[in-house]
């Protein structure tokens, strides 16, 4: 337990010296972030407050922002601090959409739309008590919220889930040899959801030129991008996460060598060790890709 309690402090600090950093905020909206999460994760930690997806919340800046886990916003300080790096480490400009395959609760697309302000943002979530935080926490003009799994196959897909980390639900597809079923969750649900190749919802959406495209969906971005071919050659920017580690799905070289072809040529332009180290093992990471056949697009 005391071993659990040191790993959480640093690297709940480790977190904070990230996001000072590299947040584009002011000082006073920092301090008043940093305080509201130790404040939130204490009153759930101790039962003052019991946390339920859907329902828990706090105020942010005048604005009610739904969490996904018992450490509050500390999943949107992740976001704010190691995605943002990433994002302005790209200096990517004139971004009119962007697209983002398992949203969860919105934090990836609420730090883009601090970033860039004017853009579309299309945010897809299957799951449906996520989805309800995803309505809630986005509510610009501009975002467009939709309940569905993308896939490589349009019609359903089987889903596992637990309440307390919607976060890391994913799709069951046992007759591929992919099997993620995690018997050890007392929570652990299952549900039918509505499912769509990446390139039937861009058609749908008549997106043309697609600005930044953020794919995690928990071991199954293989089979997301390779019924994605033309969405491909007309993105600009990859955002991927990318599970090594316990992954029966796919290869890294295999997600590799979905985004080469005649068509589109995936740069690498950073990433992030989950771990937040140099070296060693990576279990899981998130990978910046830009599409250097497009470099000239303006």
């Amino acid at each position: 337990m005391l071993e659990k309690i040191k790993w959480f402090i640093n690297a709940s600090i480790s977190l904070d010296l990230g996001f000072w950093k590299v947040s584009v905020w002011s000082v006073d909206k920092k301090l008043e972030f940093i305080v509201l999460k130790y404040l939130e994760i204490f009153l759930n930690l101790s039962r003052v407050k019991v946390f339920n997806l859907g329902d828990s919340s706090l105020k942010l800046f005048g604005k009610e922002i739904f969490y996904d886990t018992v450490f509050g916003i500390a999943g949107y300080q992740s976001m704010l601090s190691r995605h943002q790096k990433m994002l302005k480490f790209a200096k990517i400009e004139k971004v009119y959409n962007i697209i983002d395959i398992g949203a969860n609760v919105g934090f990836f697309s609420l730090v883009c739309r601090d970033l860039y302000k004017d853009a579309e943002v299309f945010a897809v979530e299957p799951v449906v008590s996520a989805y309800k935080c995803l309505k809630k926490n986005l509510n610009n003009p501009k975002d467009h919220i939709f309940q569905l799994a993308i896939s490589d196959k349009n019609g359903k897909e089987r889903m596992e889930f637990t309440e307390d980390n919607t976060a890391v639900s994913s799709v069951i597809r046992n007759e591929t040899g992919f099997n993620k079923i995690n018997n050890n969750g007392k929570n652990t649900q299952f549900v039918e959801v509505e499912a769509k190749t990446l390139d039937t919802f861009v058609n749908e959406n008549k997106l043309e030129i697609i600005d930044i495209l953020k794919v995690d969906t928990e071991s199954f971005e293989y089979n997301v991008l390779k019924s994605a071919y033309n969405t491909l050659k007309n993105t600009r920017y990859l955002h991927l996460e990318i599970s090594i580690e316990n992954n029966s799905n796919y290869t890294f070289t295999q997600i590799n060598s979905l985004l080469f072809s005649n068509d589109f040529n995936f740069q690498l332009l950073c990433f992030r060790n989950f771990t937040d180290r140099g070296d060693g093992p990576i279990p899981v990471g998130d990978f910046l890709f830009k599409n250097i056949m497009m470099e000239f697009y303006g």
